[in-house]
């Protein structure tokens, strides 16, 4: 059994909730921000590959068994939820947003208008290959593979293969 370990270079910030069993392993330089209206909950034998950043502000996530976040893997602001299933490969790379800002020119700068918020769920035993990025409101099945460098903007269905930018299936498993 793998005993808890967060890498001296690492950085867990957390001003919400957090739930982080005694198997989760955090690797140098991953950075964990949890704000006052923020939640995570890692499942058992999660592990954090370096230069993984979480940034939960708002919103929450939640990840299944024997999830692995690959080098570099950005998870931002995931406002209305994001929830990852057992057995998950996010590859190097990978980045999911949770959250939209506004894009109306005649309502000021972007960075003041609303945002627009949508859950993203990835099903288990997913894999995500390196560099994929996941936009708000998207679901991905259960045993789906997302090829290396897709961008994907609707759902995915159980049991396929996709890539791609936009992200199309392209065979079954």
């Amino acid at each position: 059994m793998i005993t808890i370990g967060i890498h001296s270079s690492a950085v867990v910030e957390n001003h919400g909730e957090l739930v982080m069993p005694d198997t989760t392993v955090v690797e140098p330089n991953a950075v964990i921000f949890i704000g006052e209206r923020g939640r995570l909950e890692l499942g058992q034998r999660n592990i954090l590959y370096p230069n993984v950043t979480l940034r939960i502000d708002i919103g929450w996530m939640r990840t299944g068994e024997d999830v692995s976040f690959g080098p570099g893997v950005q998870i931002y602001e995931p406002r209305a939820g994001l929830e990852i299933g057992d057995h998950c490969m996010i590859g190097g790379g990978c980045m999911l947003c949770g959250v939209n800002h506004g894009r109306t020119p005649d309502a000021g700068p972007m960075r003041f208008q609303a945002f627009d918020a949508l859950p993203i769920r990835i099903g288990a035993n997913v894999w995500l290959g390196m560099g994929v990025i996941v936009l708000p409101g998207v679901t991905i099945g259960d045993n789906a593979v997302i090829g290396a460098g897709s961008l994907v903007t609707r759902d995915i269905p159980d049991g396929v293969v996709a890539f791609g930018s936009p992200c199309r299936v392209m065979d079954s498993l």
